[in-house]
C-alpha cells in the first residue's frame, strides 16, 4: 500500500468536488422550495419557526470538528431565508432608532440578507406594520422591567390583525451564546408553532391589587411554571402583567381559560405567543473548543 501524501492539487481537486456536490444539492433543495410553495398556494403563511428551531437543534447536535457551529447555524439561515421568500413574499421590519438598540443588524442574520428590512424609529411603528400587512415580520427590543412605556401591552387584544410573538432572537448567536449580541423578539400575525424546547407568554389583566407573589400563586395553581413576570400600571384601574411561561402556549391553552373562572382577580388573559429556546454557549461551543478546556 502507498503513504503518498496526496498533493496540494488532489486536495484541491477534492475541494472543488465538494463544492460541486453542495453546488448541486442547493440547486435541487431550491426546487424542492419551489414545489412546496405551489402546494401551498396562495395566500399560505411560509414560515415555519418550529420546525426551523428543530433543525438547527439538529444540526448543531450532529456538527463535529472545528468549523464553528455559529457559522453553520448562519448558514442554514441565510439558506432557509432564501427559500421562504421562493416561496412567497416576505418582508421585515425592524425597530432601529438614532439612540437606542438598533436591531437591523439583528434582523438582517436570522432573516437574511436578501430581504426587504425596514427600520422604524418606534416600536409602534413596528407593531403597525406588521398588523397592517406591510411586513410579515416585525423584531422589537426584549421586553424588559425598566424600558418607558412598553411595546408589550398592544398585543392585550384578540383578533387577526394582532401581532403575537413567534420567536426570540439571536437563536444561534454568532458570539457563540456569550450573551454579547443584542436580543429581541420577533412578532408576526402567524400562529406560533411548537419546536419541543418553548416558552410562552401571556397577559393578565387583574381588577384589583394583587401582589406579584400572589399572582405567581394563582397561575402556579392553574398549572403554569412561571419563569417572570412584568407589570405597566395602564391605569389606575387597570394593570396589565406580562407572564413568560415554561412550555409552549397555545392560543387556545384550556389552562388560561381555567385560570379566568376559578381566580376572581383575573379579569382578562391573553396568550400572546410562544418561542423555540434559543441555543445555549454550550450548545454552539466547537469540538476543539471543548478539548482545550
Amino acid at each position: 500500500m502507498s503513504d503518498k501524501t496526496p498533493s496540494l492539487d488532489d486536495l484541491r481537486r477534492q475541494i472543488d468536488e465538494i463544492d460541486n456536490a453542495i453546488h448541486d444539492l442547493l440547486m435541487r433543495r431550491t426546487e424542492l422550495a419551489r414545489q412546496i410553495g405551489r402546494a401551498k398556494g396562495q395566500g399560505a403563511v411560509f414560515m415555519r419557526p418550529g420546525r426551523e428551531a428543530r433543525v438547527l437543534r439538529r444540526l448543531v447536535a450532529r456538527h463535529q470538528g472545528a468549523f464553528p457551529k455559529p457559522v453553520v447555524a448562519r448558514i442554514w439561515r441565510e439558506i432557509v431565508s432564501v427559500f421562504t421568500r421562493l416561496q412567497g413574499p416576505f418582508a421585515a421590519a425592524a425597530y432601529a432608532p438614532q439612540e437606542g438598540p438598533d436591531l437591523f443588524g439583528l434582523t438582517r442574520d436570522h432573516f437574511g440578507s436578501l430581504t426587504p428590512v425596514t427600520r422604524f424609529e418606534s416600536e409602534m411603528g413596528v407593531l403597525r406594520a406588521v398588523s397592517g400587512g406591510k411586513a410579515n415580520i416585525g423584531v422589537l427590543p426584549l421586553p424588559e422591567a425598566d424600558r418607558g412605556t412598553p411595546w408589550w401591552p398592544k398585543l392585550a387584544r384578540h383578533g387577526k390583525a394582532t401581532p403575537k410573538i413567534i420567536a426570540k432572537l439571536p437563536f444561534a448567536a454568532l458570539d457563540g451564546g456569550r450573551g454579547d449580541s443584542p436580543q429581541a423578539v420577533v412578532v408576526s400575525l402567524a400562529e406560533p408553532e411548537e419546536s419541543g424546547d418553548d416558552h410562552g407568554y401571556m397577559i393578565v389583566e387583574l381588577d384589583e391589587a394583587v401582589s406579584r407573589g400572589a399572582l405567581k400563586t394563582l397561575l402556579s395553581d392553574a398549572g403554569f411554571e412561571v419563569c417572570d413576570i412584568q407589570a405597566w400600571v395602564d391605569s389606575p384601574d387597570r394593570t396589565l402583567h406580562l407572564v413568560e411561561v415554561q412550555g409552549f402556549l397555545a392560543a387556545d391553552d384550556s389552562r388560561i381559560a381555567a385560570l379566568q373562572a376559578e381566580a376572581d382577580a383575573v379579569k382578562h388573559a391573553w396568550s400572546v405567543g410562544s418561542f423555540a429556546v434559543p441555543l445555549t454557549a454550550e450548545d454552539l461551543a466547537t469540538t476543539s473548543a471543548r478539548v482545550m478546556s
